[in-house]
């Protein structure tokens, strides 16, 4: 019984869950930490075996606050894949939704506090039993 097996590079999940029975052959790129696959058509198709690139990390090393400052500068200067257009119409629906939901629940509250006693609420709340 084979108890423990080597671990299948991540590039060949990915292209897998990419391709499927449409690869034809995969190889390993140890340089660059890729697997390559070549498909049934004759394309071929790369995948990192790692989750991020370590080279890229360590070399553009950011701290939580220059992350959020480089999202400010692109924020004002209007250069998010998200238009500030978007952003303030999705504030506006999440803030009229906040309210909405806030002057729900305090009109339940206000009737319940207002019509409601204590024996009707434990007759409603022990009907099911």
């Amino acid at each position: 019984m084979l108890l423990a097996r080597n671990a299948m590079p991540l590039g060949e999940d990915i292209l897998l869950a990419r391709h499927g029975s449409n690869i034809v052959q995969m190889t390993q790129d140890r340089r660059n930490n890729l697997t390559r696959a070549r498909l049934a058509d004759g394309r071929i198709d790369t995948a990192s075996n790692f989750l991020v690139n370590l080279n890229a990390m360590s070399a553009v090393a950011q701290t939580p606050a220059s992350r959020f400052g480089k999202v400010a500068e692109d924020y004002s200067a209007d250069q998010l894949p998200v238009s500030r257009k978007e952003i303030r119409f999705m504030a506006k629906l999440a803030g009229a939704w906040a309210a909405t939901s806030l002057v729900f629940v305090g009109g339940l509250s206000w009737v319940i506090f207002k019509y409601g006693d204590a024996d009707s609420l434990i007759q409603v709340m022990g009907a099911g039993y």
